[in-house]
């Protein structure tokens, strides 16, 4: 019972955490425009404000969707915290920790816990769906 519990609950984690990211890639690409966003990342005086922003928003996107699909899901986590750990110190470090300041303790969050559910296992996801269908064909191979 506490295994089948844990794995709803990262599941739950991985499709709000996920969902959280694809809107926030949604707000980047039709919202701000991907235009506003380059912008607003030369502002920032990140290099390469146009590529800085797709690839942010491209990450935020697909990393959202491995996250909730259960797909990469190590990519995904990885490519997801550098994502918010370049946010955390282009952006958000030099207003303090916390968020209603505009700092950095949203954005860590995020960070942390896309590594987190990116190394949670393949319980509920389509990666271990294919994992199982494999070795049942694999036994069945075997067993003929």
């Amino acid at each position: 019972m506490q295994h089948r519990l844990r794995d709803v609950t990262v599941l739950l984690a991985r499709l709000v955490v996920g969902v959280t990211f694809v809107l926030h890639a949604y707000q980047k690409f039709v919202l701000n425009g991907m235009s506003g966003v380059g912008a607003g990342f030369e502002q920032m005086g990140i290099p390469l404000p146009t590529a800085a922003a797709w690839f942010t928003a491209l990450v935020e996107l697909l990393g959202g969707l491995a996250l909730i699909l259960g797909v990469l899901m190590p990519v995904a986590g990885v490519l997801l915290a550098a994502v918010m750990l370049g946010a955390l110190v282009t952006a958000h470090l030099g207003s303090g920790f916390f968020s209603t300041d505009g700092g950095f303790e949203y954005v860590l969050v995020l960070a942390a816990t896309s590594l987190a559910l990116g190394f949670s296992g393949t319980k509920y996801t389509l990666q271990g769906l294919f994992q199982n269908r494999d070795a049942a064909q694999r036994q069945e191979t075997v067993d003929a």
